[in-house]
């Protein structure tokens, strides 16, 4: 492939040009927006973003599920954090407070008015 041993350019500019080649396919457009991120191995995240009307996030958690934590990056304070009508509020990190899942369910949170809150936790399928 001369692409990968010929030089980038000459001084006057007169082989460069603004088109983008594509030699390994086409890039995707976009990235991460919220919901499930995506991961390898049982520890797993869910980002709940809030604008303002935002009330929570369509995205189930899986039954047997362990809740972990809910890592804060939000202004205000959580009111509610459950899945179904199971309360996981509690998980803050210590393994003592984690919640088991009984029921797989939608994860709702409310509460903060601006931000991200980010819901880690472990399930092997």
């Amino acid at each position: 492939m001369g692409f990968e041993t010929s030089p980038f350019g000459k001084a006057d500019g007169s082989n460069v040009d603004g088109t983008v080649v594509n030699h390994y396919g086409e890039r995707e457009v976009g990235g991460f927006k919220g919901g499930e991120a995506p991961s390898a191995g049982a520890e797993k995240e869910i980002s709940v973003n809030f604008d303002g009307s935002s009330t929570g996030v369509k995205v189930k958690v899986p039954l047997g599920a362990i809740v972990t934590e809910i890592v804060d990056f939000f202004t205000g304070s959580i009111s509610a954090a459950t899945v179904g009508a199971q309360d996981i509020s509690a998980a803050n990190g210590a393994v003592a407070n984690y919640v088991t899942v009984t029921t797989a369910a939608d994860l709702t949170v409310t509460g903060p008015t601006a931000g991200t809150a980010v819901v880690k936790y472990l399930y092997v399928v």
